[in-house]
């Protein structure tokens, strides 16, 4: 997957999971949507996907109608060969990638993600300067509160004047750091605080935060992806609200409100990679701790179902299309002429989109054409002819391939592909060929009278077609068209206006 396709993947598990938050929020334990929005970020930042029948990409799939084929939007490339080295054959086999160009998305997106990842650590080493000055806080009650939370990682508790809120930061050495105006006789409200911060401690929430933040500089230009970012760290907070209150019980609910209100008050800015007490919306915070019930087996089991259901159906990618001609015996496949295609719904076709000569940088010739199949099956084989025009139209007799010492100019040249081509994708060849007069190549990679740049244009034909189920298509019109244009004078304007060249491929009853 590149990395649009991993956006609009993404993008579509973003929208399923706030719809289901608006909907369950106050209904099933908060850790749900946290562990969906984790879900998003591993759509978000993993290239690939595992194919599943329930998919809703494949429910998609298989609700389109044929007709839908003639639009693909699946392109394959081959790379070019680019033709340095005379006595290398492995370059054929394995021909080396075209120099890829910078495009201007390419440019925008890299200058968009280091800005945004600029914001967020210079954020973050901001605080870290300032949290340096913090004072370490020597408590009794802290202490006891810290030794039932059983911490395994070093914990520090610190204060400091240059905030106003309850904040954690830190991985490895994580540090509670609490406003030095806190009301330190106030034993229920430190308890309180100290469970909230210990709980992100305990979950890793900085780390969960830092890769969210990692996933919105990747894909920032999608504002999706920010509200993602939102509504996941507003979701952290909530579970860790509603943990602290199984932790305390029932009766904890009215304090710890009332807690956050008076925290809300004092609420500091943005820090992006720092778990903070009061750091979400406290309206939805207080409803949810309000709300908050006593987990239940039904509960768990519907949590589990949502999540299950929600990466099978979103996180997932389409599977491979069912063709029940894959069940076929294979004598029977044998005894289908294979000559026929068989009869579909609606005419089949195959398109030969452009067949263009492009350069090298060094000014080398190749050929880049590109196909279609707009048909029901697979392609395993094609073979088709090329022929070669200078700038005037005129037909060039050519060395089509240079490798072989033996091989004859001629008007025609026969190809043969054995590369798939899946129904509706669209296949490109560049390179393979090069285009010599029938001077000697010994001073390759110029032949003749710099006969390499006099061909202009290629038309190409398609000659036989073999599909996945051993029937093979012939062209019925190939020797007319050979004998139309092979070796004749073409206008210009005619072999400009040439493709797309489409096949008509409804034989058969």
């Amino acid at each position: 997957m590149n990395l649009l396709e991993m956006n609009l993947a993404g993008a579509v598990l973003i929208i399923a999971v706030l719809i289901l938050r608006s909907i369950f929020i106050n209904r099933l334990p908060k850790k749900t949507f946290v562990i969906l929005w984790e879900l998003v970020l591993i759509r978000l930042l993993l290239p690939f996907t595992l194919p599943s029948i329930f998919s809703v990409y494949t429910l998609l799939n298989r609700s389109m109608s044929p007709s839908l084929l003639e639009n693909p939007q699946t392109v394959h490339t081959i790379p070019a060969i680019a033709p340095t080295d005379f006595a290398t054959l492995q370059a054929l086999a394995h021909p080396p990638a075209a120099r890829p160009s910078v495009s201007l998305w390419s440019v925008i997106w890299c200058v968009g993600m280091v800005l945004c990842a600029c914001f967020f650590v210079i954020t973050y080493l901001r605080c870290r300067v300032e949290f340096q000055t913090a004072l370490p806080v020597e408590n009794t009650d802290i202490t006891q509160c810290l030794q039932k939370q059983s911490v395994k990682r070093k914990l520090s508790i610190c204060q400091s004047d240059r905030i106003s809120t309850p904040l954690t930061y830190g991985i490895l050495r994580p540090v509670i750091l609490l406003p030095k105006n806190t009301d330190w006789e106030n034993v229920h409200e430190l308890h309180y605080i100290l469970s909230h911060e210990c709980v992100h401690i305990k979950r890793f929430d900085a780390i969960t935060k830092l890769i969210a933040a990692f996933a919105l500089c990747i894909h920032w230009f999608n504002p999706i992806v920010w509200a993602m970012y939102l509504y996941f760290n507003r979701d952290i907070e909530l579970s860790c609200d509603e943990r602290v209150i199984r932790l305390f019980g029932e009766k904890s609910k009215s304090t710890y409100s009332h807690m956050l209100i008076r925290m809300e008050a004092k609420k500091s800015g943005l820090l992006p990679l720092i778990s903070t007490f009061c750091k979400n919306a406290s309206e939805e915070r207080i409803t949810a701790i309000m709300t908050t019930r006593r987990t239940s087996p039904v509960m768990v089991a519907a949590s589990c179902l949502i999540v299950f259901a929600t990466a099978s159906l979103f996180a997932t990618s389409a599977a491979a299309a069912d063709d029940s001609r894959q069940d076929m015996p294979a004598a029977a496949a044998a005894d289908d002429s294979r000559q026929n295609i068989p009869a579909a719904s609606s005419p089949m076709s195959i398109t030969h989109e452009s067949a263009d000569i492009l350069y090298y940088d060094d000014a080398s010739p190749y050929i880049h054409d590109i196909l279609t199949n707009n048909t029901d099956q697979t392609i395993t084989e094609t073979q088709y002819c090329m022929l070669a025009y200078d700038q005037n139209g005129a037909p060039l007799k050519l060395r089509w391939n240079f490798l072989d010492s033996s091989a004859q100019s001629s008007f025609e040249n026969i190809v043969q592909s054995s590369e798939n081509i899946l129904p509706g994708e669209t296949e490109q060849y560049r390179g393979g060929w090069s285009l010599y007069d029938d001077g000697k190549t010994a001073d390759f990679p110029k032949a003749g009278d710099d006969g390499a740049n006099q061909a202009a244009y290629i038309l190409v034909c398609l000659k036989q077609v073999t599909f996945e189920n051993h029937a093979v298509w012939k062209n019925p019109d190939y020797e007319n068209w050979l004998d139309t244009y092979a070796g004749k004078e073409t206008r210009a304007a005619e072999l400009l206006g040439y493709y797309p060249h489409e096949y008509q491929i409804s034989l058969g009853k």
